[in-house]
Order: structure tokens, then C-alpha cells, then sequence
């Protein structure tokens, strides 16, 4: 919001990448106690009810996950793109819930619509470009999944979402560091990490 503020734009081009792989804090829902739910309310000596709060627990921080390309992530160099469907199993007591998960899923949606919701209140275009495949099975499934999130919200909003992802791959849909590039001329387009672009 701060940025669209102070910016003139034309246009608005979004390109998330595979930072957002990291654990998102269910918010806590209040429940407001009825004073006879009270159990552990404090009592003074002329029978009014204390001031003193109970101590509570600090929330724990996120996880966090490297940023792209974990050493998991480039274990396998195969980088076909997988089936975006995959879900993890329940989360976490303290209200954490783990990348992948169900639940991981409708939060980061929400975070998605609210964000397009901002930038369509510019009244410009607004373009979200796809990620690329990457090197690493890992890395490129967690890929795929996201692009699916993205491309079903751009969707939804009625902006225009660019896959990118077939101009990152070679014919049997690999990872590739090599292809085409605005003039149609095959380059190396990745560097070598497998993840960054080269300028051409």
C-alpha cells in the first residue's frame, strides 16, 4: 500500500518467489469469557475480582526456510514439474501451520486475494507472472505449487497471469538453462544457481 501511494504507475507487474515457503501464524480467534467462565480469575479480600493478569506464554516465531534453493532443493537436478497437489498432515499446537499443509493453503490464498485487492484499487493493469521451473525436484514441485495458488486467485480477480513456465524447460518439460530469449534467440537465460535469470 505505501509503495502504490507514492508511485505513478501504468502498470503493475507481481513476481513472488520461493521465499514464501515459510510457516504462516493461524491468527488466534478471542473467545470472550463469560465471568461465571472465569475459573482462574483472582479474588482480593473484599471479594472484587483482581487485577493481576496470569502470565501467558510468548508465540514462538515462525520457521523460517532458506531462501531459494535449500540444499534439499537441489538434491535432484531432474526438475520436471510435478503435481502441485501434495498436503502435509496437521499443524502445529502453537497454531503454526507448515508450508503445504491444507490449511497453509487457505491462509496464503487469503494473503493473495488481499493483496490483489490492493493493487486493483490502483486502477491500472496488473500482471502476475508466474514462476519458473528451477533446478532441484524439490524446489521446482514447491514451484509448481505455488504458480497454481497464483494462478487460480488471477483468475479469480479477473487480472491477467503470464506462465512462464514453458520458456524454462526443454522439450520433456526439464529444467533448462538455455532458451529463448525477446528475439526468439537461444541464450542462457539461468544462472547458476538455478534459480536467477542472466541478462539476456
Amino acid at each position: 500500500k505505501g509503495i502504490l501511494a507514492t508511485e505513478k504507475a501504468d502498470a503493475i507487474v507481481v513476481m513472488l518467489g520461493l521465499d514464501d515457503r515459510v510457516a504462516i501464524r493461524e491468527p488466534a480467534t478471542e473467545k470472550i469469557d463469560k465471568p461465571s467462565e472465569k475459573k482462574d480469575a483472582k479474588v482480593k479480600p473484599d471479594g472484587k475480582p483482581s487485577e493481576e493478569k496470569t502470565a501467558s506464554k510468548p508465540d514462538g516465531a515462525a520457521k523460517q526456510v532458506d531462501s531459494e534453493l535449500a540444499p534439499e532443493d537441489a538434491a535432484d537436478a531432474t526438475g520436471v514439474r510435478p503435481g502441485a497437489g501434495q498436503d502435509k498432515s496437521a499443524a502445529s499446537s502453537s497454531g503454526l501451520r507448515e508450508f503445504r499443509e491444507k490449511r497453509w493453503g487457505d491462509l496464503y490464498r487469503e494473503k493473495i486475494d488481499e493483496m490483489i485487492g490492493v493493487l486493483k484499487a490502483k486502477g491500472v493493469p496488473v500482471l502476475w507472472v508466474g514462476l519458473p521451473a528451477v533446478r532441484g525436484a524439490k524446489a521446482t514441485s514447491d514451484t509448481a505449487f505455488l504458480d497454481t495458488l497464483y494462478r487460480e486467485a488471477a483468475g479469480k480477480a479477473g487480472i491477467t497471469y503470464v506462465d512462464v513456465w514453458d520458456g524454462c524447460v526443454d522439450e520433456a518439460g526439464r529444467f533448462s538453462q538455455q532458451g529463448p530469449d525477446f528475439e526468439g534467440q537461444i541464450r542462457r537465460l539461468r544462472s547458476n544457481d538455478g534459480v536467477y535469470f542472466t541478462k539476456a
